[in-house]
C-alpha cells in the first residue's frame, strides 16, 4: 500500500489533484455503483437538456384559437324577429285605428248635429203650429163663430201641415244620418282591409327577415367550421412536420455526437462534461489510491465498467497506476 504522501505526489505528476475529503467508498462494487449513478444522472440531464432544446425550438403545441359561434340560435332569431315586427305591426294598426276613430267620431258628430237640427226644427214647427192655430181661432171668433165649432177644422188643417213638415225634416235628418253611416261603414271596411294588408305584409316581412338572418347565421357557422378545420389541418401538418424535424434533429445529433467523440479522443472533454468526468476520475482515484499501485493497475486494466463510466478519462486512470506500479518496482 502506498503512503498518502506518495499518493498526493503521484496525483500532481499526472495532472490531477486529490480531493481533500475522499468519498466514502469501501469496495470496487461501491465505486462502480457510484460511477454508474453519476453516469446515469449525467445522461438523464443531457437527455432532458436535449429534449428541452427540441421543445423550445419546436414546441409540442402551437398557439391557436378555435372560433366559436356565439350568435343566436334559429329559435332565438325567430322569436326576436317575430316579437320586434309584431310590436311594429301593432303600432301601425293603432295609427290606422286612431285615424279611423277620429274620422268616425267626426261623422258621428255630424249625424248627431243633423238630429239636433231636426229636433230644433220640430220644436219650431210645433210652436208655429200653436201660434197659427191661436191666431186663426181668434179671427174666426171675431166673425161670430164659436170656438168649439171651428177648432177641429183649424186643428186638422194645421196639424196635417205640421206633421208633413216634421216628417220632411225627419227624413232629411235620416238621409244625413244614413249618408254618414255609409261613410262610417266605408271607413271601417277600409280599416279592416288596411289591417288585413298589414297582416299579410308583416307575414312576408317576418318570414323574409328570419330567412335572411338564418342564412347569414348558417354562413357564419360554415365559415367558423372551415376556419376550425383549417386550424386542425395546420395542427396535424405541424405535428407531422415536428416529428420529422425531431427525427432529422436526432440524426444531426448522432452525427454531432460522433464528431464530438472524435474531438474528445484528441482533446478530452470540455465544459460541464469535463467537470463531470473529472469528478468521476477523482472518485476512482480516491478509491484505488488506497491500494498498492500493482493491485490498482490489475483492477483497472481492461475494467469494462470503468471504461464505460469514465470514458476517455479511463486512460488517465490506467496510466496513473501503470506509472505508479513501474516506479514502485
Amino acid at each position: 500500500m502506498v503512503s498518502n504522501k506518495f499518493s498526493h505526489k503521484l496525483a500532481l505528476d499526472t495532472g490531477t489533484e486529490f480531493r481533500k475529503e475522499p468519498a466514502k467508498i469501501e469496495t470496487e462494487e461501491d465505486l462502480v455503483a457510484k460511477l454508474k449513478e453519476m453516469h446515469t444522472a449525467y445522461r438523464q440531464k443531457e437527455l432532458e437538456q436535449r429534449k428541452q432544446a427540441a421543445e423550445d425550438a419546436l414546441p409540442e403545441e402551437i398557439e391557436y384559437e378555435y372560433k366559436t359561434y356565439e350568435g343566436e340560435s334559429e329559435d332565438e332569431i325567430r322569436n326576436r324577429v317575430t316579437a320586434e315586427n309584431t310590436g311594429k305591426l301593432e303600432g301601425e294598426k293603432k295609427v290606422l285605428e286612431a285615424d279611423t276613430a277620429n274620422k268616425t267620431a267626426e261623422l258621428s258628430n255630424k249625424t248627431e248635429q243633423a238630429y239636433d237640427d231636426y229636433e230644433k226644427t220640430e220644436k219650431e214647427i210645433l210652436a208655429s203650429l200653436e201660434k197659427t192655430k191661436k191666431q186663426n181661432e181668434d179671427k174666426i171668433v171675431e166673425n161670430g163663430l164659436s170656438r168649439s165649432s171651428i177648432s177641429m177644422l183649424i186643428g186638422e188643417d194645421a196639424d196635417a201641415q205640421a206633421k208633413s213638415m216634421i216628417a220632411e225634416a225627419k227624413a232629411d235628418a235620416d238621409a244625413v244620418a244614413k249618408k254618414y253611416q255609409t261613410q262610417i261603414d266605408g271607413l271601417n271596411n277600409e280599416l279592416q282591409a288596411a289591417i288585413d294588408d298589414l297582416n299579410a305584409e308583416y307575414v312576408v316581412k317576418i318570414s323574409t327577415e328570419i330567412e335572411d338572418l338564418i342564412s347569414k347565421r348558417d354562413k357564419e357557422i360554415k365559415s367558423i367550421q372551415e376556419y376550425n378545420n383549417k386550424i386542425e389541418k395546420q395542427l396535424a401538418d405541424y405535428k407531422l412536420g415536428r416529428e420529422k424535424a425531431i427525427q432529422d434533429d436526432v440524426k444531426r445529433q448522432m452525427e454531432a455526437d460522433y464528431q464530438q467523440a472524435e474531438y474528445e479522443k484528441l482533446y478530452g472533454y470540455i465544459g460541464e462534461k469535463a467537470d463531470d468526468y473529472s469528478e468521476r476520475l477523482n472518485l476512482a482515484i480516491d478509491f484505488y489510491d488506497t491500494l498498492d499501485p500493482a493491485t490498482a493497475r490489475e483492477m483497472v486494466y481492461n475494467n469494462q465498467y470503468l471504461q464505460a463510466y469514465l470514458g476517455y478519462e479511463y486512460m488517465n486512470l490506467l496510466a496513473r497506476y501503470v506509472k505508479a506500479s513501474s516506479g514502485a518496482k
